[in-house]
Formats: structure tokens, C-alpha cells, sequence
């Protein structure tokens, strides 16, 4: 008879890395965890020198839910004896680079992590009430079967490409995702583009601004955004990263939530005020050797359409929002800074059934983060639509599998903060 686990995680990112590192250490739960990759890297095409996280290095894959877990991000400067230069280095937000680092290190602790395996289809079986996970492996193409009573999704998201640009193939259109492979090929541009208001846009103006006379000052960031707006950081906007507004945000109607998370990009969506900054002042400096002749950044505009000429190159349709005006943009190379959207993976079709659904064909999460009426599929990043913006937060994994492992053992394994805010986000309390 096959082993039946208590979880199956499919996808190996931050979060059901997270989910395993706190499972780990509860010796009656059995997990095991695969991803079709060949090896953990989080987020390589945008591993910049400076890059930093948004959330602070507590934010870790545990610290929330377990400080005493051998897996914190202190633990592990502890082992690669850094906890000194960090402490001296006195900086809150860790850098890309270094937290990629830590998860791989997270990862070389955890032998229930099998990589190179690609999910084919997870099927029910009723009679002996489990899921039955086909795994393609894809180093010998070979199937393997394995079998769990809880299945947790952790596959993560797709880059989000305007569908009029996602056709094109165009090798000088790039997502952002895919910035650092292609950034020598960006260098031999005579123009490139950006387009995006978020935290990669800017991260990647940045790179290129040191480039700029190389670019012939053809170095350009679009946003439909009415301007660049920093990352609210303010102490009353971080009471909304919190369990108290998740369960606030849950209760809500479903038109509600949608009305309400569009105006909810600056808690989210911004830039490092610090990187704004940075920006700045080094177009300031680099206006005082050499004026800058063109405008080099453009909010109100957004992208319409794009048009491939072999003469020419790329020839990008706008529309400015305030002048209700379109215009043309000409660019050897486009960089879209465009986000990420949820993805839904062909091999949850056999138990589609099982699943609940809103009326816009998306997951329905209950509370606790299971999509099913038997608390037995769980979902990780992909419940902005019934939970909040929180979803992506890298600080709010360790609750949230803390949630789901409270869920699936029956008990309180993981007690969790309750009453945080200042704030009441719903009516007042009596």
C-alpha cells in the first residue's frame, strides 16, 4: 500500500516553503512538497545588488507564527555567522539576494522537498477518502503517484501581460520577471521603455539610470498612474496587514471586496519611499554634468496597444488619462513592469467539483484558507479576492499556514494574536 501523507504541497515557493518549515517540526504530521523546477530561486530575473524587501527581516518564513523555530531568518545569520555584521549593519529590510539565500538554506534543511517534479493531475478517491497526486518526473520522465488527505497549492503566479502584447513574441518585449537575463540585450538598445507603477518599475529605472547617456536619454517609464507613489508605510496602514482586517475583509460581500481593493494599491502596489529618493537624486546629479533633454518620466499614460515595425522597431500606442489625449511612443525595447496575476492549473480539473467557486470563476476561500467544504484543499497567494490584499504579503505566510496547519491537525498548534489593531475596521464594539 502507498504511504498516505496528512499534506501534499504543490508548488515549493516562499509560502509552502513556510508551510513545510513549520510542519517539519510536528512529528505526527507527515508532508511532503514538490515543484517542477529544478532547484529553489525566488524571483531570479529581479535578484538586483540593491533590491530589498518590502516587509522586515522578522517577516520570515516563521518567525510570526514560531520564533523558536530553528528556521528563522536569525537562525539561519546564526549559521552562516553574519548575526553580528547584521546587527552592525543596522538595517531593517533585508535585501533580495539575501533573503533567496536564506530560503535556499531553509530548503537544504528539509529532505520532504523533492524538486524537478511537475503535477499532472490530482484525482479523489472516495473510497479511501484521499487525493491521489500524479507527479511528472522530469528527470527521467516517469510517473509517480502519491497519495495525502490535504492538498495545499502553493504554485504561485504568472507574470500579467496585456493580452494586446502577449501575442507578439517579440524578443525586445520583456517581462520583469525576466529583467537580469536579458539586461545585456537591453544595454545594446538605443531606446528602452518601461511601463508599470510598482516597486519593479522602479527598481529597474533605477538599474538602467546609470545607463542613461548610453540610451541617448531614450530611457523612458510610463505608468497610468496619476504619479509615483510611495509604499504606505505609515503605523495605522500596517494595522491593515493584520489577522483583525483579514477577518474585517472576509466578512464583506463579494461586490464589496471587489469595489474595495483597486483603491487599496498604495498599501501594496508603491515604491520604497527610500528608492523614490534614490531615483531622484540621482537624476538631479546626472542633470547637473549632462541636462537631461527629454522627459524621462510619464504618469497619466497608459498602454493601448503596441505595434512592430522592422524599420523602426517598437512603436507604443498611449493614453493620457487627465488630457483624454492618445499619442505615439517609439522604443527599441519594452520592459513590462506589469504585475503578476493568479493562475488556475489545468491539473485541479478532476476535482473541480470539489471546489467552491465565486460567480467570477475564482477560488472561494473559506476563512481558514481551504476551497472546499471538507477543510482538505488549502491555497497559499492566490485568495486576494475573498481575504485582501494581505494574500501576497511575504510577512503574512507564517500566519496563514499557521491557520492551515491549526486547520488540518484539529488543535491550536499555533496560537495566534487576536485583537492587534487599534482600529475596528467593522462596527463599534459595544
Amino acid at each position: 500500500m502507498k504511504k498516505i501523507y496528512d499534506i501534499i504541497g504543490i508548488g515549493i515557493g516562499p509560502f509552502n516553503l513556510g508551510l513545510a518549515a513549520l510542519a517539519y517540526m510536528i512529528p505526527e504530521l507527515s508532508c511532503i512538497f514538490f515543484d517542477q523546477s529544478e532547484c529553489f530561486e525566488w524571483h531570479t530575473g529581479l535578484l538586483l545588488d540593491n533590491a530589498r524587501l518590502q516587509v522586515p527581516y522578522y517577516a520570515d518564513l516563521v518567525t510570526l507564527a514560531d520564533p523558536q523555530s530553528p528556521f528563522t531568518y536569525l537562525a539561519f545569520l546564526k549559521a552562516k555567522q553574519r548575526l553580528f555584521r547584521f546587527a552592525i549593519h543596522e538595517q531593517y529590510f533585508p535585501t533580495r539576494k539575501e533573503y533567496n539565500q536564506y530560503c535556499k538554506w531553509v530548503v537544504g534543511h528539509l529532505p520532504n522537498l523533492h524538486f524537478s517534479k511537475k503535477c499532472q493531475s490530482i484525482q479523489y478517491d472516495q473510497t479511501a477518502n484521499v487525493y491521489t497526486v500524479q507527479m511528472l518526473n522530469r528527470n527521467n520522465n516517469e510517473l509517480e503517484t502519491h497519495c495525502a488527505k490535504q492538498i495545499c497549492l502553493g504554485i504561485g503566479t504568472v507574470p500579467a501581460i496585456p493580452s494586446f502584447a502577449a501575442d507578439l513574441n517579440h524578443p525586445n518585449i520583456i517581462h520583469s520577471s525576466q529583467y537580469l537575463p536579458n539586461k545585456k540585450k537591453l544595454l545594446d538598445q538605443e531606446s528602452v521603455t518601461i511601463v508599470g507603477s510598482g516597486q519593479s518599475a522602479a527598481e529597474i529605472f533605477y538599474d538602467l539610470l546609470p545607463y542613461r547617456e548610453q540610451f541617448g536619454n531614450n530611457l523612458h517609464w510610463f505608468t497610468r498612474s496619476p504619479r509615483y507613489y510611495p509604499m504606505d508605510y505609515s503605523k495605522f496602514a500596517l494595522e491593515m496587514t493584520s489577522p483583525d482586517y483579514i477577518d474585517h475583509f472576509h466578512s464583506l460581500e463579494q461586490v464589496e471586496k471587489d469595489k474595495i481593493l483597486p483603491s487599496q494599491h498604495s498599501l501594496y502596489k508603491g515604491i520604497n519611499v527610500d528608492l523614490i529618493k534614490e531615483i531622484y537624486d540621482t537624476l538631479y546629479l546626472q542633470d547637473l554634468d549632462q541636462p537631461i533633454g527629454a522627459h524621462q518620466l510619464h504618469p497619466n499614460c497608459e498602454l493601448k496597444a503596441v505595434n512592430v515595425f522592422k524599420e523602426t522597431g517598437l512603436h507604443l500606442q498611449f493614453h493620457h488619462h487627465e488630457l483624454k489625449k492618445d499619442f505615439e511612443h517609439m522604443t527599441g525595447a519594452l520592459l513590462l513592469a506589469t504585475g503578476y496575476k493568479p493562475s488556475l492549473p489545468q491539473f485541479i480539473e478532476p476535482i473541480r467539483e470539489r471546489i467552491q467557486w465565486d460567480s467570477n470563476h475564482r477560488y472561494q476561500a473559506n476563512r481558514n484558507y481551504s476551497i472546499d467544504s471538507n477543510n482538505s484543499i488549502f491555497i497559499q497567494n492566490a485568495e486576494i479576492n475573498s481575504h485582501g490584499f494581505n494574500a501576497a504579503d511575504l510577512g503574512m505566510g507564517p500566519y496563514r499556514n499557521a491557520i492551515i496547519l491549526n486547520t488540518i491537525l484539529g488543535y491550536e498548534r499555533f496560537p495566534m494574536e487576536k485583537n492587534i489593531a487599534f482600529q475596528q475596521f467593522g462596527l463599534p464594539k459595544k
